[in-house]
């Protein structure tokens, strides 16, 4: 995600929650923006998991992120 948004745990725009990601969720990715305070939620449900496996076992780098941003439905957002 991080990559994806140029968002960073170091400038506080990506946080690490210490809570788990609710039921059914692999992941919720929070990101903050530094001047507004507004924020954006990415969720990712724990159905991608044996697809995001076979994509890191067979792909490489570049391969991957492709895969990942042309993936429709991988996540959903909810806007602050």
């Amino acid at each position: 995600m991080a990559i994806a948004t140029i968002a960073s745990v170091g400038q506080r725009t990506l946080q690490i929650a210490a809570e788990k990601a609710p039921a059914g969720m692999m992941a919720v990715i929070t990101i903050r923006h530094k001047q507004t305070g507004k924020s954006i939620k990415y969720s990712v449900a724990e159905r991608w998991l044996p697809q995001l496996a076979e994509w890191n076992r067979t792909l490489d780098t570049r391969g991957r992120y492709e895969q990942v941003m042309k993936a429709e439905d991988l996540y959903d957002v909810i806007a602050d």
